[in-house]
């Protein structure tokens, strides 16, 4: 597949995208606001800030199109700023803040493993989501988000060697010039000016950044995952209604889809795309996938609790059926005959 035919699909796939996590999203935010019963408490709000991030992540995608590879020791995103005739700040402030929207993403999954568990041991701790504690939850992803953005931004170093080094794999592979490009890469072993190996400290630095940023949500999700996991186990033990257990399970399962999505789509794929340059192992396969990945995550994201939730997979389906009903109309005939149109 040449170059030019491998951005048109991605493009398509990216606007794709895009419209149906609008549409999905924007659903989504409506059935939570009619829809969810009271005792689903700020739970609500914070489903529907984070509907709000997913449809952010897919408008900042279609707007930057990545070109995300690797190439020997390092791994790059690069965006073609010439072609798109678009100002070079403008340019790495979109690359930036893309990478940021995956910091989010992952605060945002921890976050919501954390409130399900208060939701379950029922000990009073649901009060810290509450009034003022809210605002204080809604900040921490956005936090994530931003110290992603820096460290894209200051501490993965975009010096002569790095742009040299992946020079000719950005020509060969997307068929654009570096110089009409900005990017963000890690070089673990770039060339110096005689061709020596040498270790790109500032890459690791950024690498070790990255992964400190990652393993923060992740052991969160493992943590109260697990505890969370323990407790409905137990739910037939607590005394509690039919109707309360069946949300909580809903809720729960809702959230566990939720979290292998981002575990298959986001931590390992990144993963495995920060680490295996280190070791040089050929991974350009996975690049391409990933740079689909980035497109479609944000409207797969929402797809569970529309699923799971009694609440909004019902309504959702009544609709589908009304629209149905309407389109099969019955008319009756002069010569009394019956005719479905």
């Amino acid at each position: 597949m040449n170059s030019e035919t491998y951005r048109l699909i991605k493009l398509n796939i990216q606007v794709i995208s895009v419209i149906f996590s609008i549409l999905v999203n924007s659903i989504l935010i409506y059935l939570i606001i009619k829809k969810s019963p009271i005792n689903m408490g700020t739970y609500r709000h914070l489903m529907v800030y984070f509907c709000c991030c997913s449809i952010i992540f897919g408008v900042f995608d279609v707007i930057v199109q990545p070109n995300v590879q690797t190439y020997k020791s390092a791994f790059f995103m690069v965006v073609d700023v010439k072609q798109r005739n678009m100002y070079v700040s403008l340019g790495k402030f979109c690359v930036y803040g893309l990478c940021g929207c995956f910091g989010v993403a992952i605060y945002g999954i921890a976050i919501h493993f954390v409130y399900r568990f208060f939701a379950l041991e029922r000990r009073g701790r649901i009060r810290y989501f509450q009034g003022f504690y809210l605002a204080f939850w809604f900040v921490i992803p956005i936090l994530g988000g931003v110290a992603w953005f820096l460290v894209t931004a200051m501490v993965f170093p975009k010096t002569k060697l790095e742009t040299e080094y992946i020079r000719i794999a950005v020509r060969e592979t997307f068929d654009i010039d570096i110089d009409d490009c900005v990017y963000n890469a890690g070089v673990f072993f770039p060339l110096d000016e005689n061709g020596k190996r040498v270790i790109g400290w500032g890459s690791f630095a950024g690498f070790t950044c990255y992964l400190s940023i990652m393993i923060i949500p992740f052991t969160i999700i493992l943590i109260f995952g697990f505890k969370s996991w323990k407790i409905v186990r137990e739910l037939l033990d607590h005394g509690e209604s039919e109707y309360s257990k069946n949300l909580q399970m809903q809720l729960y399962k809702a959230l566990v889809a939720q979290t292998l999505v981002p575990l298959v789509l986001l931590f390992i794929p990144f993963g495995l795309l920060f680490s295996l340059p280190i070791f040089e192992i050929d991974c350009q396969f996975l690049a391409a996938i990933i740079t689909l990945i980035f497109a479609i995550y944000p409207a797969v994201d929402p797809l569970p609790i529309l699923y799971f939730v009694d609440y909004y997979r019902i309504p959702v389906i009544e609709a589908f059926k009304r629209t149905k009903c309407k389109k099969n109309r019955v008319s009756m005939n002069p010569d009394g005959s019956v005719t479905f149109e």
